[in-house]
């Protein structure tokens, strides 16, 4: 298997692992519910990869100025997609902003302690 399916399928495991975890620990259930955090996770993450990895190799710039847009943007479309799905959620945005900003930060950390895997 080459790079980018790797770094996909990785990044999209943790995401999924991460924001489940998080949905279980802010009181989520069922099953209806859980799978539809898990879709969200299957439409916006590789969408982010892709672009975080393109905008890294292309763009000649702190990263900050490509990947807070980006984040921002997934927390806006994950929000609408909660909004409509999860009725019972009460603050859709806030549990959106939290997930998002507990895994990206989970992955920040994995990388400044070297836990990534060899092909990130």
């Amino acid at each position: 298997m080459g790079f980018l399916p790797k770094v996909l399928a990785y990044c999209l495991c943790m995401t999924i692992l991460l924001e489940t975890a998080f949905a279980l620990f802010t009181g989520i259930r069922g099953r209806k519910n859980l799978i539809t955090v898990v879709l969200v996770q299957i439409i916006t993450n590789p969408c982010v990869v892709l672009l975080m990895l393109w905008c890294g190799t292309h763009l000649r710039c702190h990263h900050a100025i490509y990947e807070i847009p980006i984040e921002s943007s997934v927390v806006v479309v994950e929000w609408i997609i909660y909004k409509k799905c999860l009725r019972d959620l009460k603050r859709p945005f806030a549990f959106s902003l939290a997930a998002n900003y507990f895994s990206y930060s989970f992955g920040i950390l994995m990388s400044y302690f070297g836990l990534t895997p060899s092909f990130l």
